[in-house]
């Protein structure tokens, strides 16, 4: 029985797969070190190139353009490798929120942000410089905000669910409680530029949630 013509599939070999995977990954290492160093608009796409060891055209094949770029190096920055597994579906995560006494999953959720803040405060530096100067930038910034916004508000919830909100606190005012002390560039400046260790920026932040969200 004639089936038509043969479909051809297209055959992408697993070390050309690793090898594009290392060429992008070489890229985005580079470019948050010099977004870092240099800002992002005193980083060129010709800087990005030969910081990875890499022609222009390669930059723009693997990444596009610089704000693409900038998203790539915080977004790893938050979760520390290039899987594509989301924040809230790691391990580590996973363990804050399924934690049932509350005093312990603040603990655990300060030790977490610490981490990713550790990570991810050099390149929210930089971002939020760019993020006057660049329309992209600004709307990455202002949707990264939103998302932290979310985040604080689902750390809330779960204090609820325990009944464990202090009294007189309602859920928006605790948000906002969270949101601000998790912002990243709170640890900048209290472990990058005031010298913190970020074991005292752990404890620090664990009993200041303590104190702000939880019954005494």
């Amino acid at each position: 029985m004639n089936q038509g013509p043969a479909v051809k599939r297209r055959y992408q070999s697993p070390l050309r797969r690793a090898q594009a995977q290392s060429t992008r990954l070489a890229i985005i290492e580079a470019a948050a070190r010099l977004f870092i160093a240099h800002g992002y608009v005193g980083t060129s796409m010709d800087d990005i190139a030969a910081g990875a060891g890499v022609g222009r055209a390669t930059v723009f094949a693997s990444l596009g353009g610089k704000a693409g770029i900038l998203k790539a190096a915080y977004d790893i920055a938050i979760v520390g490798d290039d899987e594509p597994i989301p924040l809230p579906q790691r391990p580590w995560a996973i363990a804050v929120r399924n934690e049932p006494d509350a005093k312990r999953m603040i603990d655990a959720y300060a030790a977490m942000i610490t981490d990713v803040s550790g990570r991810v405060a050099p390149i929210y530096e930089a971002m939020h410089g760019a993020a006057g100067a660049d329309l992209e930038v600004r709307e990455l910034w202002d949707a990264m905000r939103k998302e932290r916004r979310g985040g604080a508000a689902g750390f809330v919830g779960f204090l609820v669910a325990r009944h464990a909100l202090r009294t007189g606190i309602d859920r928006k005012r605790a948000g906002d409680v969270v949101w601000a002390l998790i912002d990243p560039s709170l640890y900048h400046l209290l472990v990058n530029e005031m010298a913190w260790t970020p074991a005292q920026f752990r404890t620090w932040l664990a009993e200041t949630l303590g104190g702000q969200l939880l019954q005494p």
